[in-house]
């Protein structure tokens, strides 16, 4: 049970003997009252409309400015947060009270705190009590024992505390009224001389009645919140499931498309290696007949000049003697060249395994592009003319 101003100071003597401390118990996680941007401990919290809390800090230095530097929303007023700043001056109460040396006396400074009066808010010796209780003999203020407050946990010291606030009126003349009564029409907590002496104060309700209406206007919220939230929940997870199939089927593509791309250039060299060989493995008769053109025109064109060579060496430098033994026989040989005829000019014919490999070659980039395969190549040049017959090379003339 919670002491009064008329205990006696002597049964809020502690207990344990001097020197004797109680175990020192782990704080609960008050991570909340830190600055959600640095992290940080701030004195002046702000509230965003985002509901957010930033120290000024955070809450200058955000870019863009005007939005909320965590959920990005628009911030266009915020507020002081008076909760996690009274929070904070409770915590720092309930840190005094489980601190090795305990919590001092708020009067005398000198000796260790008995007692924690609630509605001051401040510690007293024993010595101090008595003169707290002699000062308030007429009012009914809390008092607890340290010793049993120490005991407990920083949860149950900031619930217990909580209430022990009283509002008290702002007005000069009657300072140390609480406020009690709440004007509706006003929004605000008002004293009884206040509400009795201003009329435009009506109609009143009670306070604590009015405090009890907006924490069960709070609840009401914080229910259609939760069910908006559990909305916003699935509409994430959908969100993050089409996300990760998206991501998936993209992969999935890059896969393809690699393999499609490696195959491609498979087939383009296979079809090209085959197409080559084709080439190569053109048959032997066909080539050998057309070097055996090529070597005959060449052979005659040597002889030709050979035969110039001769008659041009002999009518120059042969005498009568050379003259009249080798005459008949360069004759004759320059009568066999003058019975030999070129070969006659022919249509051009393509050899067969010639267009097969353009046919194929084609058809492979009409199936790689999709679009039909132009034929280059195929025209022959003026200056080369027509292509000699197959055949023999020289005919003798009858």
């Amino acid at each position: 049970p919670e002491p009064s101003a008329g205990t006696p100071v002597a049964a809020l003597t502690p207990s344990h003997p001097p020197g004797e401390e109680p175990e020192e118990e782990e704080d609960e996680d008050f991570q909340f009252l830190l600055c959600e941007g640095c992290g940080q401990d701030s004195p002046h919290p702000r509230l965003l409309r985002c509901l957010h809390t930033l120290c000024p800090g955070c809450l200058g230095s955000a870019k863009p400015a005007g939005q909320c530097p965590l959920c990005h929303a628009p911030v266009p007023a915020a507020i002081d947060n008076l909760l996690v700043s009274n929070l904070q001056s409770r915590l720092k109460v309930w840190r005094q009270i489980r601190s090795s040396g305990g919590a001092s006396c708020s009067r005398c400074r000198v000796e260790r705190a008995l007692v924690w009066c609630s509605d001051c808010e401040e510690f007293f010796c024993a010595r101090c009590l008595e003169e707290h209780q002699w000062w308030h003999k007429k009012k009914e203020h809390r008092v607890r024992n340290v010793e049993e407050m120490r005991a407990g946990s920083a949860r149950a010291f900031l619930e217990d505390t909580r209430s022990s606030c009283s509002l008290f009126c702002t007005s000069s003349s009657h300072p140390e009224e609480s406020r009690v009564i709440y004007c509706p029409r006003c929004e605000r907590a008002l004293c009884c001389p206040c509400a009795l002496l201003d009329t435009r104060h009506a109609p009143f309700c009670d306070l604590r009645a009015e405090s009890r209406r907006r924490q069960d206007e709070l609840r009401s919220l914080r229910r259609d919140l939760r069910r908006l939230r559990d909305t916003f929940e699935a509409a994430l997870l959908r969100l993050r499931s089409e996300s990760s199939w998206q991501e998936e089927q993209r992969e999935r593509l890059r896969c393809c498309v690699q393999a499609s791309s490696e195959r491609l250039q498979q087939l383009v060299r296979s079809e090209a290696e085959e197409l080559r060989a084709l080439l190569e493995a053109r048959p032997e008769s066909g080539r050998s007949e057309l070097a055996e053109e090529l070597r005959s025109v060449e052979g005659t064109l040597q002889r030709l000049e050979a035969a110039e060579t001769v008659v041009d060496r002999l009518s120059r430098y042969g005498g009568e003697q050379e003259l009249m033994d080798m005459q008949p026989f360069v004759k004759g040989a320059l009568l066999e060249l003058q019975r030999l005829r070129p070969p006659e000019p022919a249509e051009v014919r393509e050899p067969q395994d010639f267009a097969e490999c353009r046919a194929r070659l084609r058809a492979l980039v009409e199936r790689v592009t999709g679009r039909p395969g132009e034929e280059r190549g195929r025209e022959v040049p003026r200056e080369l003319g027509a292509r000699p017959v197959q055949g023999p090379c020289c005919e003798r003339a009858g």
